[in-house]
């Protein structure tokens, strides 16, 4: 199905085209604007939000000696565990670079190239997958720059692990693809016992939706295909369990009592309208309403894809829906899989355009425990976003399979509409982000070698509750003592934790609390003080002084701090 002066379909072809792909999801990366997050060391673009959280618990981490869970920070929220996996820190990256980080500059961040490389994989992995229906290559290039300006992907670069979605891509490659015997099932299930192992190590969303794809694939090869006995079935999904649950336990995901925190099950879902709601993202379509944590689970298709789907609508359905048919048979499993990831994205209350049509919160209630570490629910629409892609793909080279010269022109009349109906591609401001928090005061040049911790007091802890409070400090303030905890070899009590064991962060931040009410301070504590627990510090022995318009108090006598804090902006008196 190749053009005139197109080259045809071959093992040369075949090897190279994937390269191409991923050339194009690096270019498209660049023309959104991500060329200024490439430089490791630059990190004004990652000042705020998650960025900020995932590089100081990199930066934590590499300092850190090496300790049980794997990526295991001390120094983070301090006396507590914490660990890159907690602060969504790409575990395997971070593990990965830990070893050469007496090389690496002082600031190095991952999180740009990281995002560059699941752009690449996106077009890489996207090639093989559209070759399963499309032949000539310019078409594979064609259907592969679709996946690669899924409008779903360049929403969640503001979450650099989140946007592996090339892992999703890659279960459905392995799961669609041809096997003509046992040993070809096996191979499928290498390749989806591989790419568990490296969701597990990325983000447990990931890993959640690799895995139920990896499920009804082994349901398909025993079923379905017969390649497999049952009991060989069970042996596989024995490994792929044991598999996933020891990385979980290595780097810490479970025996930790964690919980995700924050708002319910159902505020972070998915609506129902989701695939078709551009809710921004368009500069030709209008949006529907929303929920406001609805965000999460953003689904769009893109322009693009959307109006192939009107040309399908619009050329007689009664020819393909019988194809369509046929290749959803031997697939049921599959689609068992995706209806079950969007009924979870659907969450507790489904809503169309913001109103609730359906509450199943009495059916639900029982599963809160288990559903709670996974309260953004919304995401496990990705899966049925791809999976619709995909089909859309297919049935478009099936209808016009016999016109190829106008097949690749569909093809490229949707990716030229996905591409300029981003508004992201023609504001670059994707990467806007913030420059990176520093304190500047002279005086922390003068920091004595003896201080050993950093408390802010009452502990930023987001997410959880009295008797920590992040209210009392600028957002920013765990950021900024936290890198300053990180180049002097100090620890710190407050971060930004992706999940948290509420209960003993509740009973630290108490403890602190008994503790300096009762006057037992620290000489080798650095603490940061806010204004209405200023009077717990004004007794005699402490010296307190106002620094980058913080209050810093120290109960040491002696030292090139204390002084300078003595002679530094004069505390208010509290009043009682």
């Amino acid at each position: 199905m190749s053009l005139p002066g197109e080259a045809p379909a071959s093992s040369r072809w075949d090897r190279l085209l994937p390269w191409l792909g991923a050339a194009l999801g690096f270019l498209w990366y660049l023309a959104i604007g991500g060329a200024r997050t490439l430089a490791p060391t630059h990190l004004d673009w990652v000042g705020g939000g998650d960025f900020a959280q995932h590089v100081l618990g990199w930066l934590h981490f590499r300092n850190a000696p090496w300790g049980f869970p794997l990526g295991n920070t001390p120094t983070l929220m301090y006396p507590l565990t914490m660990t890159v996996g907690f602060t969504d820190s790409n575990p395997w990256v971070a593990v990965a670079l830990k070893p050469f980080s007496r090389w690496l500059p002082q600031d190095f961040q991952y999180i740009g190239p990281w995002l560059a490389l699941c752009f690449a994989l996106q077009g890489w992995v996207g090639v093989k997958l559209v070759a399963l229906y499309l032949h000539g290559a310019l078409q594979r290039l064609l259907g592969a720059t679709l996946f690669v300006m899924s409008p779903v992907l360049l929403f969640r670069t503001g979450h650099d692990t989140l946007c592996a979605h090339w892992l999703l891509l890659a279960m459905l490659w392995v799961h669609l693809r041809p096997r003509p015997d046992s040993r070809a099932a096996w191979k499928a299930l290498g390749g989806a016992l591989a790419l568990n192992a490296i969701a597990a190590g990325v983000h447990p969303y990931l890993q959640v939706m690799v895995f139920a794809l990896t499920v009804s694939l082994l349901f398909t090869v025993t079923r379905v295909e017969h390649h497999l006995s049952w009991r060989s079935a069970g042996v596989a999904l024995a490994g792929m369990l044991a598999t996933v649950g020891a990385l979980f336990f290595l780097f810490g995901y479970v025996g930790q009592g964690i919980s995700a925190g924050g708002s319910g099950f159902s505020y972070f879902s998915a609506d129902m309208l989701t695939l078709v709601n551009p809710n921004g993202w368009s500069l030709l379509l209008p949006g529907f309403p929303t929920r406001t944590g609805q965000y999460e689970g953003f689904g769009y298709l893109g322009t693009g894809v959307i109006a192939l789907i009107a040309l399908l609508l619009l050329s007689n359905p009664a020819h393909w829906w019988q194809k369509a048919k046929a290749g959803l048979k031997p697939r049921k499993s599959l689609v068992f899989s995706v209806l079950a990831l969007t009924l979870l994205a659907f969450s507790s209350v489904m809503t169309v355009a913001g109103e609730t049509v359906l509450s199943l919160r009495s059916v639900t209630k029982p599963l809160l425990p288990l559903l709670d570490p996974f309260r953004s629910s919304g995401r496990f629409i990705w899966p049925l976003h791809y999976v619709l892609m995909t089909g859309v793909i297919a049935l478009i080279a099936w209808r016009w399979r016999q016109y190829p010269r106008l097949l690749t022109g569909l093809l490229l009349g949707a990716v030229l509409l996905q591409g300029l109906d981003t508004p992201d591609a023609w504001d670059r401001s994707r990467f806007g982000g913030g420059e990176w928090p520093r304190l500047r005061a002279p005086e922390w040049d003068r920091l004595d070698p003896f201080y050993r911790h950093i408390v802010l007091y009452p502990p930023a802890i987001f997410g959880a509750d009295a008797p920590c409070d992040t209210q009392t400090f600028p957002e920013n303030a765990y950021l900024r003592f936290g890198y300053l905890a990180y180049l002097r070899g100090m620890t710190t009590n407050s971060v930004y934790p992706a999940r948290l064991d509420r209960p003993r962060i509740l009973a630290a931040c108490q403890a602190l609390r008994d503790e300096l009410q009762q006057g037992r301070f620290a000489e080798d504590t650095l603490y940061v003080v806010g204004k209405k627990d200023l009077a717990v510090f004004q007794r005699p022995g402490i010296t307190c002084g106002v620094l980058d318009e913080y209050t810093l108090c120290v109960a040491a006598k002696q030292g090139s701090f204390q002084e300078a804090l003595s002679r530094a902006t004069q505390v208010p008196t509290a009043q009682p």
